[in-house]
């Protein structure tokens, strides 16, 4: 069994500290991708949290929630603003209706405009505040793959290092799941790879930051049971793509069984209307989005049963082989849910950061087969940079244009603080 070893930071070096922090000085952006050339120390990694917190706080969206304009975060400036006029009561009334389960399925956003909504009313400082506590976990988790020994500055890891991070702070629209996703993941990381069992009172507080995170703890059933043999996990993989047909069935029966606040709340995923609404066919881009989607279920499935293929000469005997299972868990459960939205195609993401972090430690030293993880990596890429829209939940560059100001890219901290909050 390896021993698994906790690679400390790289030691600084005090022009490259200079460097990155002249880079943040002239804008968060650029600050941003000089934190990339040497990854793995602290210095980059308070620049990271830096960069992030002012993009959050840069964030610039219209008041009106239209069909050309229909993102998550208008509403949510909306329901931030809202927030002014409601007093110290309501709250308290809203924070009941949530314990008692006869309002909403989650309480984070209602929790954080309260909060933030006493001191401004300024929403840019709502988005602001919603980045940094974001970040912090988010780089929290990013430590297990940058750490790495084998983790460099080469083509393979800022692969690696993109698929680890599909779920950025950079398109605040999805906040709340992305917020929950990497407290859940390093949860699961504390968990599974470093033996803390006190991290699952960091997973029981994910269903309060988005509703749909009740689901981890069935994956995390699904886990305990296939963890003692490959065989076994690779067969519950397959039948979950067997058995996909009967999901909506199983779904449904369970929903009648749930609190009526989580019922209603899930029986939105399994909607009739909705769901031929999101997995028709369609034709012109709906016809390239549908077989878009079809290519993620694939190279999904394609790259977790390449690393089972292998599991017993490159991973039964390292540190990655619980967290292995896991992903194998993950996986049947996507499989299973694929055709509900909402459901397997939001939960897909925590397949990429495992694959990355698996890869980085079992099979990087193999050069000879790093070309399959660049084409990999390569689809996702194209999706991000190309693809006019959202794939799943696979990041698409075209929204961030569409959030961001410009001035975050040539604008420096100072500047962006006194315009955003001081003005």
């Amino acid at each position: 069994m390896e021993i698994d070893i906790q690679h400390n930071w790289l030691e600084e070096r005090r022009d490259d500290v200079i460097f990155k922090f002249i880079a943040l000085l002239i804008s968060p952006v650029l600050g941003m991708f000089a934190a990339l050339l040497h990854l793995n120390t602290r210095s980059s990694f308070i620049a990271l949290f830096i960069a992030f917190t002012f993009i959050g706080l840069t964030m610039d969206v219209p008041e009106d929630r239209t069909e050309e304009d229909n993102f998550d975060s208008i509403a949510y400036r909306a329901e931030f603003e809202a927030y002014s006029d409601n007093s110290s009561s309501d709250f308290r009334t809203m924070l009941a209706e949530y314990i008692d389960m006869t309002s909403g399925t989650d309480f984070y956003s209602s929790m954080l405009c309260f909060i933030v909504s006493r001191f401004t009313a300024n929403y840019h400082v709502y988005f602001m505040v919603i980045a940094i506590i974001y970040s912090i976990f988010m780089l929290a988790v990013m430590r297990y793959l940058v750490r790495e020994e084998n983790y460099t500055l080469s083509f393979l890891c800022l692969i690696l290092l993109f698929l680890f991070t599909q779920g950025q702070i950079q398109q605040i629209n999805v906040f709340r799941f992305y917020t929950a996703y990497w407290m859940a993941l390093l949860a699961i990381f504390k968990i599974i790879q470093d033996g803390k069992p006190l991290y699952w009172l960091l997973l029981i507080v994910t269903p309060i930051i988005h509703g749909s995170f009740f689901i981890i703890f069935l994956i995390f059933a699904i886990y305990y049971i296939i963890r003692r043999s490959n065989k076994v996990a690779v067969i519950t993989v397959l039948l979950s793509l067997a058995f996909s047909v009967i999901a909506v069935q199983i779904f449904s029966w369970v929903i009648m069984h749930l609190p009526e606040s989580l019922g209603g709340h899930y029986s939105g995923y399994i909607n009739e209307w909705y769901m031929e609404r999101i997995n028709e066919g369609g034709i012109g881009h709906k016809w390239i989005v549908r077989l878009m989607e079809l290519a993620v279920r694939l190279s999904v499935n394609i790259a977790v049963l390449y690393l089972a293929w292998h599991y017993k000469d490159r991973i039964a005997n390292s540190k990655c082989k619980n967290i292995y299972f896991f992903m194998m868990a993950v996986l049947a459960f996507v499989n299973f849910t694929f055709m509900i939205p909402s459901v397997g195609s939001r939960y897909v993401m925590f397949i990429f950061p495992i694959i990355a972090y698996i890869w980085l430690v079992c099979f990087a030293e193999l050069k000879s087969r790093n070309w399959l993880m660049f084409a990999f990596g390569g689809l996702y890429l194209f999706y991000f940079l190309i693809l006019p829209w959202n794939i799943y939940q696979i990041p698409c560059f075209r929204f961030y244009t569409m959030l961001w100001n410009a001035d975050v890219v040539y604008g420096s901290p100072i500047y962006l603080f006194f315009k955003y909050v001081m003005i």
